[in-house]
């Protein structure tokens, strides 16, 4: 079979493994907005498409929220990623009488803590003997206060080049549910399509990064998280 090239980027393959083109498809269609300058960044274009000729991105594609919390990590700038993400004040109200960045603080704080002994390990690096019982651990913690979605970015902020982001859309996509083990379980999935597009590409991890946003800036964890968006979601204009 031929192997697919760049020709072929407006109809994704239907692999089960991750490709650099599919990984690209999405970093495209997560991007594939406008910016219109509220709380919901993305407007949804049918027809834009930054595969050919924009990578790297440039910062006019940068995430302010999400940059600030993964440099200060602070609960302002925490809190103030969720509500861009789309854990917006009212369910973390509703659910978890969270409404106040310093509430969300209290519960950081010593989540902080807990994710200390991961906090130099990378996705790549992941090794279920070694690691599952403390991410299971760091996962567990954090859900029971603020839920399995928000518990996943917290984990990204505060370990990003390990913890994947997920929510309900994306779990119901690889079949997973709420439970501690199915997150471990999604994650050993990301590490797998991770290596899956270094080993194709025999690029390093910074390589990688820095193919897709000029001067590297985001995780490949995010870059994952942005194929799993943009795929479950079916957006345009590669997968709708």
């Amino acid at each position: 079979m031929r192997k697919p090239s760049y020709a072929d980027l407006a109809t994704p393959p239907n692999y089960p493994d991750l490709t650099f083109m599919l990984l690209r498809m999405g970093a495209c269609s997560y991007n594939n907005l406008e910016s219109n300058g509220a709380q919901m960044r993305h407007t949804v274009s049918n027809d834009k498409c930054l595969c050919i000729d924009t990578f790297p991105l440039s910062d006019s594609y940068d995430e302010p929220e999400y940059r600030a919390t993964l440099e200060n990590k602070t609960g302002v700038e925490i809190f103030s990623y969720l509500c861009e993400s789309g854990m917006n004040p009212r369910p973390l109200w509703d659910s978890f009488k969270i409404k106040m960045p310093s509430q969300l603080w209290s519960i950081v704080s010593p989540a902080i803590r807990i994710v200390e002994p991961l906090k130099s390990l990378k996705l790549e690096e992941l090794e279920a003997v070694k690691h599952k019982n403390q991410i299971i651990e760091c996962y567990s913690f954090l859900k029971e206060k603020v839920g399995s979605v928000c518990a996943s970015d917290i984990l990204h902020v505060l370990v990003p080049e390990l913890f994947v982001p997920w929510d309900d859309i994306i779990k119901g996509q690889y079949g997973l549910t709420d439970y501690e083990h199915d997150y471990y379980k999604f994650l050993e999935i990301s590490r797998k399509e991770l290596i899956d597009v270094l080993t194709e590409t025999q690029m390093t991890p910074r390589s990688l990064r820095s193919a897709f946003y000029q001067r590297g800036w985001k995780p490949l964890t995010k870059l994952i998280d942005e194929f799993h968006f943009a795929s479950a979601r079916k957006l345009p204009p590669h997968f709708n």
